[in-house]
């Protein structure tokens, strides 16, 4: 059933499926991001987050129903259409240039819009005032994200936390040129980290939330994570939507309890 949102809703899912074959990932889906918040996206293995988020960039076309962002119909458009709508995205896995620095690894998407490969050939003036635009842009964002000091080592070289927040920070540089507020989704980005480096990782999701003034939705199993930094929950089972709320709300409901964390919760005496 279509629901009714919020003006302050910057992203607006209504009715959303996808199928491949017989199986249905996602059916009938439907939930808002607040502008300026922290959304987070949870539910069991197979429930059907990355697809949402591949639904939502792009990725796969919905078999039904709409995607819109800030008023803007994302529901057909392209994956290069999305971006420059002010979506962004990171991956479960880490999708690094390896053999590139950090500095060119987040040079990339700045770099990427500008002029033609023949311009690029003859190192015009424009190409080279427009590389040197992209890399004090990118520089400031890794400024913010701690990693200046790893510019010019190749991104195989760092360790792993590290690599997590240089693929945050090159999703954060395709949104730069945006005018208007842009989105960032964060599939799993604490995947792999130890609990020091996920309160790590919070603290820096945090900050790039507020230094940026970016709208952020995350997928992640870390629920204390997620009920740390996040502003609203958004449950899924199944490929459907299961609950939604503000975090401590999410936390005491029985049905999350039960789907998500797989044991009833005690009953009140």
């Amino acid at each position: 059933m279509s629901r009714d949102f919020p003006l302050a809703h910057l992203l607006e899912v209504r009715d959303l499926s996808r199928s491949f074959g017989g199986i249905h990932a996602v059916e009938a889906l439907s939930f808002g991001v607040t502008q300026g918040g922290i959304t987070g996206l949870i539910g069991p293995n197979g429930a059907g987050k990355t697809t949402v988020f591949n639904l939502i960039t792009g990725v796969y076309r919905p078999t039904a129903g709409t995607i819109r962002m800030n008023g803007f119909d994302l529901t057909e458009k392209r994956p290069h259409e999305i971006v420059r709508a002010g979506v962004s995205r990171t991956f479960q896995n880490i999708r690094l240039f390896n053999r590139m620095t950090c500095l060119e690894n987040v040079m990339v998407p700045l770099f990427a819009r500008g002029s033609s490969a023949l311009g690029a050939f003859f190192r015009t003036p424009f190409v080279r005032k427009e590389e040197k635009q992209a890399r004090e842009a990118a520089l400031a964002v890794m400024d913010r994200m701690g990693l200046v000091e790893a510019a010019h080592r190749p991104a195989s070289t760092l360790p792993y936390g590290l690599q997590r927040k240089l693929e945050i920070a090159r999703a954060l540089a395709c949104g730069l040129s945006i005018q208007g507020p842009r989105l960032l989704l964060l599939d799993e980005p604490a995947a792999g980290m130890n609990d020091a480096e996920t309160r790590e990782l919070g603290e820096v999701i945090l900050k790039v939330q507020k230094d940026f003034g970016v709208t952020m939705m995350l997928i992640e199993h870390h629920i204390d994570l997620v009920m740390a930094i996040c502003t609203h929950v958004v449950v899924m089972d199944r490929g459907s939507l299961l609950a939604e709320g503000p975090p401590q709300e999410i936390r005491n409901d029985e049905r999350v309890v039960a789907a998500y964390l797989g044991r009833p919760k005690k009953k009140r005496i």
